[in-house]
C-alpha cells in the first residue's frame, strides 16, 4: 500500500508529473509545414530530467523494498520485470523460445501464492491480521466489534477471493481472432493488449501475467485479452516511406503522419466486431470498463480503435507508439472522446520509433482534450525500467476505481 501510494502520488495526473512539459510541435493541418526543432533542441534537457526522476523513484522503491523484504508485491515485480523487458526488446527480432520458460515460472509463482492463501486459517489469525486481511480483500471491518465478527467477515473475504480467482492463460477464439485470455473471472476492468509489428501475441504473455497477478493482489480484478493479428501485422507499414520522410524533411514527415495506412479501414471494422464480441461475454460491463493497450504498431492500433469507438473507453496505454491519421484522431478527441485518459510511455534510446516523435503524439493528445500522462524513460524500444511497470499498474488501478464509480 505504501508503494502504491508513493507511485500513484507521482503519476496520477498531469499536475503530479515533476517533468516539465516538453515544448509542443506545430503540426498545423492548414499548412504543409512541420517543425521538430523545439523537440530536438530540448532532448538533452528532457534526458537530464528523466534521469533525475528515475533516480528519485528508484531510491523510494529501494528504501521500501528494504523495509518490506517479505512483501511479494515488490519482490514479484523485480522477479518478473527483467523477463518481460527481455521479451519486449526482441519484438523486431526472431523467435520467442524463452516464452514458455517464463510462462512456466510465472505459473509456478501463481500456484505458490494460491497454496499460501488456501492455508490461511481465520481461527489462528490475530485481531490485527484479521483486520488487515479483510481490508486487503476490499471489505470493511468497521462493523466488526467482536472477534467472531472479524472471523465471519474474514471467511466471507476468503470465499470471495476463491470465487474471483485468477485463471492461467488459455487460447480462445473471440470475434474471429485467436487470443490468449487470462486474469480475473469476474473482472472490473478488461484490458486488451495489442502486439507489435511481425510479433506473436504470446510474447506479451509475461507482461500480461505480471499485470494480472499484481492487480489481483491490489484488489482490482482485471481480465486481460491478447489478440493475434492476421499475418502478424494489424495493417500495412511502408517502412521506406518513413525512412524517406526523415531524409526529405519536414513536409514529408507531416504527410506521413497525416496518411491512413493501407489496411486501417478494414482493421477498424474488424476491431468493432472484436470489442463487441468481448463485451458479449461480460453483460455487466461496458466499454467504460475497457482499456486498450499496445506496443509499437499495437499502440497505434489501440489508440485508433479507441477513437473509432462510438462510446468512450476507460483509457488507453501507448508504449513506444507512432502517429497516423492525425486529423481524424484530433477530431475524435475533441468530440466523442474528449477527456480520454491516456498513459504514454517512450524510451529515450528508442531506435525503432525515435524519441523525438513521442512529443508529437503527446502534444496531439493534450491539445485536443485527452487527459494524458507522458512518462519518458531511459530505455529503448521496450517497456522500460521497473518504475515504469509500477506506473502502468497505478494507471490501470485508477481506471478500475473510475469505472466502478
Amino acid at each position: 500500500k505504501k508503494i502504491k501510494k508513493q507511485i500513484m502520488g507521482d503519476y496520477t495526473d498531469d499536475e503530479c508529473m515533476r517533468l516539465e512539459r516538453i515544448p509542443s510541435v506545430d503540426y498545423n493541418k492548414g499548412t504543409k509545414s512541420f517543425s521538430s526543432s523545439t523537440v530536438t533542441l530540448n532532448e538533452s534537457m528532457v534526458a537530464q530530467k528523466v534521469v533525475t526522476e528515475e533516480r528519485h523513484v528508484e531510491k523510494v522503491i529501494n528504501k521500501l523494498t528494504q523495509q518490506t523484504k517479505e512483501n511479494s508485491e515488490i519482490d514479484g515485480v523485480a522477479e518478473l520485470f527483467p523477463q518481460t523487458t527481455k521479451l519486449l526488446t526482441r519484438f523486431f527480432g526472431a523467435g520467442s523460445d524463452s516464452t514458455s520458460d517464463v510462462c512456466e515460472t510465472n505459473k509456478t509463482m501463481d500456484s505458490n501464492v494460491s497454496e499460501k492463501k488456501k492455508e490461511l486459517d481465520v481461527k489462528k489469525m490475530s485481531i490485527r491480521e484479521l483486520r488487515q486481511f479483510i481490508r486487503d480483500s476490499g471489505l470493511s471491518d468497521v462493523g466488526c466489534v467482536e472477534r467472531k465478527d472479524l472471523e465471519a467477515t474474514a471467511s466471507r473475504a476468503q470465499n470471495q477471493r476463491q470465487v474471483d480467482r485468477i485463471e492461467d492463460a488459455v487460447e480462445a477464439q473471440i470475434g474471429g481472432l485467436k487470443c490468449y485470455v487470462l486474469g480475473a473471472t469476474r473482472p472490473d476492468l478488461i484490458v486488451v493488449i495489442y502486439h507489435g509489428y511481425l510479433a506473436p501475441a504470446s510474447e506479451l504473455l509475461p507482461l500480461a501475467q505480471a499485470i494480472s497477478k499484481r492487480t489481483h493482489e491490489m484488489g482490482c480484478p482485471t481480465r486481460l485479452i491478447l489478440p493475434q493479428s492476421p499475418g502478424h501485422a494489424w495493417f500495412s507499414l511502408q517502412f521506406s516511406s518513413y525512412v524517406l520522410a526523415v531524409v526529405q524533411g519536414e513536409r514529408e514527415k507531416a504527410r506521413v503522419i497525416r496518411d491512413t495506412p493501407r489496411g486501417v479501414p478494414e482493421m477498424r471494422i474488424n476491431m468493432r466486431k472484436f470489442l463487441q464480441a468481448i463485451l458479449n461475454d461480460y453483460p455487466n460491463l461496458s466499454k467504460k470498463n475497457m482499456c486498450l493497450c499496445g506496443f509499437s504498431q499495437g499502440a497505434m492500433v489501440a489508440l485508433d480503435v479507441a477513437l473509432d469507438s462510438d462510446e468512450p473507453l476507460a483509457g488507453v496505454v501507448l508504449i513506444s507508439s507512432f502517429l497516423m491519421s492525425i486529423e481524424t484522431w484530433a477530431q475524435r478527441l475533441r468530440t466523442v472522446h474528449h477527456g480520454l485518459r491516456c498513459l504514454q510511455l517512450h524510451g529515450l534510446q528508442d531506435s525503432i520509433v525515435p524519441f523525438y516523435t513521442a512529443p508529437w503524439l503527446c502534444d496531439l493528445l493534450k491539445s485536443n482534450g485527452a487527459r494524458t500522462i507522458f512518462i519518458p524513460h531511459s530505455g529503448g524500444h521496450e517497456m522500460g525500467p521497473p518504475h515504469v511497470f509500477a506506473s502502468l499498474l497505478s494507471f490501470l488501478t485508477s481506471l478500475t476505481s473510475s469505472a466502478s464509480t
